[in-house]
């Protein structure tokens, strides 16, 4: 009994030195990257683009929570070799700093986020949260380059796209760049309906989806394959929608703009909903734990399970 009280004395210490390590660990990664936080925070709330980087760290918690099970029985065996990926990531952070680089020093944030998981509860800790670690690159803006070419390709796709559809549905309109002439009026596809709030925002969402909601791995492959598809048809449609209004009510539909922006997300997810369904009437789940010479067959579309029976073969 001596002993195994000495041994839980010892895990109890043990557990304690690291809470406190990783305490005065986290403030001081808190002190470092104090100033790329509040930059991000100021890019959330000025940018509509990335409205959703406020939505990351809570998703990201509910990830690690949904995952604890994975914590149990688990012991953490830190040494000095697991805080050197932290320090050579923060003795790099200081290099950008001084060479102001500040896009990559705030890229650098998921990436100390995972060495400090390391440092603390090692490679054990790194499989249990590397979903949550992953999910925060949806905190970072994207590079101001890749920015750039994104959102113009996404602004002339989104007027070619609309102009196809009402093309489709019987209304003679053309386009001048990212003018569409309707009715010989101009509607302007603006830097604000090119569509890149609508696909980041979607497509944190999808993830966030992907990771929590327990699917096929097939299945969550093609959510994520149809994160782009879905998000430039539903701001085709936008577009499409304000067109018809304007041609019908002329240049009094701001109204009618804001709410088709709002329905965006919706319509989304709705699409999603009907992409989920087709999936499953595609899948027929098999379960073989019938007694022998049974097979249940559980098509999903069925309201009930079917019992075929087979030949058992001999029996000796």
């Amino acid at each position: 009994m001596e002993v195994a009280s000495a041994k839980e004395g010892r895990v109890w210490e043990s557990t304690t030195v690291i809470a406190v390590a990783g305490v005065v660990a986290a403030v001081f990664l808190g002190w470092c990257y104090w100033a790329p936080l509040m930059s991000l925070v100021e890019r959330w709330r000025g940018d509509d683009n990335y409205g959703h980087g406020w939505f990351v760290v809570p998703i990201a918690l509910a990830i690690l929570w949904q995952r604890r099970d994975m914590l149990a029985g688990f012991r953490s065996h830190p040494g000095i070799l697991g805080f050197l990926p932290l320090i050579a990531l923060l003795a790099f952070r200081y290099w950008l700093y001084e060479r102001n680089e500040l896009w990559i020093e705030s890229a650098t944030l998921p990436l100390t986020a995972a060495a400090f998981t390391f440092a603390v509860g090692g490679w054990g800790a790194i499989v249990w949260a590397w979903p949550a670690l992953l999910f925060l690159c949806f905190m970072l803006p994207l590079p101001p380059s890749t920015n750039n070419v994104l959102a113009g390709s996404l602004q002339t796709i989104a007027t070619i796209g609309s102009v196809n559809l009402l093309h489709a549905i019987g209304m003679a309109v053309i386009n001048e760049g990212n003018v569409i002439l309707v009715g010989g009026q101009k509607l302007e596809v603006a830097e604000a309906c090119r569509g890149l709030s609508m696909l980041l925002s979607f497509a944190t969402l999808i993830t966030a989806m992907v990771i929590l909601v327990k699917r096929p791995i097939w299945e969550r492959l093609v959510l994520l394959a149809s994160i782009i598809p879905i998000a430039l048809a539903c701001n085709i449609i936008r577009i499409a929608v304000t067109a018809i209004c304007y041609a019908k009510f002329g240049g009094e539909v701001q109204v009618v703009h804001d709410w088709a922006g709002l329905a965006m997300m919706p319509l989304a997810l709705g699409f999603v909903l009907i992409e989920m369904k087709v999936m499953s009437w595609l899948v027929v789940e098999v379960d073989v734990d019938e007694p022998r010479g049974f097979i249940r067959a559980t098509y999903t579309h069925d309201p009930g399970p079917r019992i075929f029976t087979q030949d058992p073969g001999p029996r000796n």
